[in-house]
């Protein structure tokens, strides 16, 4: 690597749902030798930890711990930094770091285009680089666009596929946020229509209801599960499911939740098309959640199907393949 050390910044375990990607580069970066620290504005730190190193970081984290030390001889990726002329919050967006870092590389969503408060972009794949498995690389002007999909929280050593033969109970264990506005006893965080995907989630429920399976979830915005607490929870689960809203759907966007219960050795399930096509086909996938129940029931002990599964994402979709794919960047 190009620089001295990694610091990871802000977001301490647990703290943020995004601190579940925070822990994933710092074990990942750990795990392949490199000097890693992670750090926020309560930590007694020296700043020159700061001068030649590779800071990975999210805006909001930034914004929440904004004395994070800016040296010009350092890479700062930083994810969600936003690209509209108008952002919300208060978040100044680039502007927070050119002129003051060496280099500034914005660590966008490997999605087909991005529409929310604070971005606005498309992904051309065609006129960007592709760097490994799941990542596109674009240079700009001033800094540059880093698109990358998420990844397991387990290292590759530690995926299993024995796993994948833990005996299941009888209930269905949702993983993630349920939320959506519509003020019923399921939801976990209110949002926009289009962030609704608990309309889509009720028809798999009812599925499960119907056939006797407990449906059970946990709101990691409310009371966070450790990596342990919900692995094994998802192991023993009858089906794991990832059902995603209107607009995930619409814009391509690949969450990390398939990746992470596929390495735990259950089937990888979805109602999204870009999820489906990013796995070639090789994951259960309907659009219509009630029968995306009884889909994955046929194939739920297809242990051929699920070892492939799990293959694809040691190989492919661990924090280490992300690791490397963004020091690709970094160093050249």
């Amino acid at each position: 690597m190009k620089h001295k050390r990694v610091i990871i910044w802000g977001y301490k375990l647990y703290s943020h749902t995004h601190s579940y990607i925070h822990a994933g580069y710092f074990n990942a970066f750990r795990a392949l030798g490199y000097e890693t620290y992670w750090l926020d504005g309560t930590d007694n730190f020296d700043p020159q930890l700061f001068n030649d190193a590779l800071i990975f970081t999210e805006q909001w984290a930034v914004i929440g711990n904004p004395n994070i030390p800016l040296f010009s001889n350092s890479t700062y990726a930083v994810h969600y930094i936003g690209n509209k002329d108008t952002r919300v919050e208060g978040n100044p967006g680039a502007a927070a770091y050119l002129g003051k870092v060496g280099r500034l590389i914005d660590v966008r969503y490997n999605a087909n285009k991005w529409t929310d408060k604070n971005y606005n972009y498309t992904l051309d794949r065609d006129k960007a680089t592709k760097i490994g498995s799941g990542c596109y690389f674009e240079k700009g002007s001033d800094y540059d666009c880093f698109y990358t999909t998420w990844a397991t929280d387990l290292l590759p050593d530690q995926i299993n596929v024995e796993d994948r033969f833990i005996a299941k109970e009888n209930y269905v264990f949702f993983a993630g946020t349920i939320g959506g506005g519509q003020g019923g006893p399921k939801d976990c965080r209110t949002a926009p229509p289009e962030y609704d995907n608990l309309i889509y989630l009720n028809p798999f429920i009812q599925a499960c209801e119907e056939n006797g399976i407990e449906f059970k979830y946990n709101c990691p915005w409310i009371s966070p599960q450790s990596f342990e607490e919900q692995r094994v929870v998802i192991q023993k689960s009858y089906l794991a499911p990832d059902v995603r809203h209107k607009a995930f759907k619409e814009w391509g966007y690949i969450p990390c939740r398939n990746f992470k219960n596929i390495s735990y050795g259950q089937l990888g399930i979805t109602n999204s098309k870009p999820v489906y096509e990013f796995f070639d086909g090789n994951i259960i996938y309907n659009e219509d959640t009630y029968q995306l129940f009884f889909d994955a029931q046929k194939e739920r002990e297809n242990y051929d199907l699920i070892k492939s599964q799990m293959l694809f994402v040691k190989d492919n979709h661990t924090y280490v393949n992300r690791v490397k794919e963004l020091l690709e960047v970094v160093n050249y």
